[in-house]
């Protein structure tokens, strides 16, 4: 009795709340946690307790001061940092070529930015599903027709400007390809394996062994990375940036220790370009090059800077995802250091806890 009162109390929730939510969206969520439920074998206070943890999330959407539409800019953007173009091949006996070709757009996150995931979907007109696992929520579409008249124009109309261009690229020649039946032809299939060898990290090690003399097809050159409006800068920062605090030992300060703040936006080597671009429109901050891990950081330390142009870029131009709640609590550390709280006792300990709730350790939205 106990258990029906706590789903007809989540399901009361879930009508209040989600009345401007898709039926589609709402079938996703619904079928995701059905298989989660069914497969983990939950007690019913068990199901409760994940139904909870993706309804929540999903009431946030609601409740959030930033539920206007994305900008396409944005979800450019946020795609060259979170995004992901694959070609699946998959040997299957009962086909004539003796293997599947899947291509598909997807986006991976934690579920507390299921909301998010949300509003990218609706950008692309509902097109794909959202599927849910215990920590993550993912967005894919994998429709040919969806892709053709979905997916492809958007990236055609609003580019991808990091190396992740090419993989759009590719994908699109297979899909392409695809188009015109080639996929179930020997010949076509070596094509597309072809492409799909120059895609993202190459071919699986089973491809390689069943297409032992397949040719890499050459990787397209991405060299216009200039950044094409504020809002890619956004949604690029949404996936690649963070917002730290530091708290080190120090001698000379009489609480014993110092509160530094740093805003990071960090992005493979590959991107060198792009980040002298980005460097150059934040007008602040160095660009440090990370010896044996082949990536770039641009790093912003200076109070003035964080001040003058960082909490200003992120106020005017907000944050959509639960990393905005890590920019208002970096903007509450730097109002404490302003009044010189950080030098006392008490004010210490409020920046430390406001850091113990931060980034990875901010533990819903």
């Amino acid at each position: 009795m106990i258990f029906f009162f706590q789903i007809t109390s989540l399901l009361l929730i879930v009508l209040l709340s989600c009345l401007a939510f898709s039926i589609n969206s709402l079938l996703d969520i619904f079928l995701s946690v059905t298989h989660f439920v069914v497969e983990t074998n939950l007690s019913p206070d068990g199901v409760f307790c994940v139904l909870l943890s993706f309804v929540l999330p999903i009431r946030s959407i609601h409740t959030s001061s930033n539920i206007s539409k994305l900008n396409p800019f944005y979800v450019t953007g946020f795609s060259d940092a979170e995004s992901c173009f694959l070609v699946s091949i998959v040997k299957r006996s009962y086909l004539k070529t003796g293997w599947s070709v899947a291509p598909n757009f997807k986006i991976e996150l934690h579920k507390k930015d299921l909301p998010l995931l949300n509003q990218i979907k609706s950008v692309f007109g509902g097109a794909g599903n959202i599927s849910l696992a215990q920590n993550s929520a993912s967005y894919t579409v994998s429709s040919i027709k969806e892709l053709n008249n979905i997916i492809i124009p958007h990236f055609e109309k609003y580019p991808l400007i990091t190396q992740k261009r090419a993989d759009f690229l590719l994908l699109k020649l297979v899909v392409e390809l695809m188009n015109k039946s080639e996929h179930l032809t020997p010949e076509g299939l070596r094509k597309i394996v072809a492409i799909r060898s120059s895609m993202n990290f190459g071919l699986t090690t089973s491809l390689k062994e069943s297409f032992p003399d397949i040719v890499p097809v050459l990787r397209p050159e991405v060299n216009n990375q200039e950044i094409p409006d504020i809002q890619w800068v956004i949604g690029f920062s949404e996936g690649e940036s963070c917002f730290f605090i530091d708290i080190i030992n120090s001698k000379t300060h009489k609480v014993g220790y110092q509160v530094k703040m740093k805003f990071q936006i960090t992005q493979h080597s590959r991107d060198l370009g792009l980040m002298n671009n980005l460097l150059k429109l934040l007008d602040c901050g160095n660009l440090i090059e990370i010896v044996g891990r082949s990536a770039v950081d641009i790093v912003i330390t200076k109070i003035s800077d964080i001040e003058s142009k960082i909490v200003p870029l992120f106020t005017d131009f907000p944050l959509k995802g639960n990393k905005n709640l890590d920019f208002l609590d970096f903007c509450k550390v730097l109002e404490s250091i302003k009044n010189n709280d950080h030098l006392t006792t008490e004010g210490l300990e409020h920046i430390k806890k406001i850091k113990s709730q931060m980034n990875s350790k901010r533990i819903s939205d």
